[in-house]
């Protein structure tokens, strides 16, 4: 989180360093999008992360239910 909290600030960072210094506002906006790009990058990642491993309170609600313990299934019918 602390990367993800650092390019933000440094895109906002060079967006605004851009209105203050417009003949290098070329080469600002550039880095600044680079440092849009880490932050989705890092979102996309942790996205992944997260959604990879199953919550741990679901895994122990669906150890409680009956009929996880037994090992039968329930039928839809």
């Amino acid at each position: 989180m602390e990367d993800l909290v650092r390019y933000r600030a440094m895109e906002s960072l060079c967006r605004q360093s851009a209105v203050f210094h417009p003949l290098e506002s070329w080469r600002l906006l550039a880095e600044a999008e680079m440092w849009h790009h880490k932050a989705l990058e890092e979102i996309a990642t942790r996205s992944i992360e997260c959604n990879r491993a199953p919550p741990t309170r679901a895994l122990a609600q669906s150890a409680s239910l009956p009929h996880a313990r037994d090992g039968s299934r329930l039928l839809a019918g």
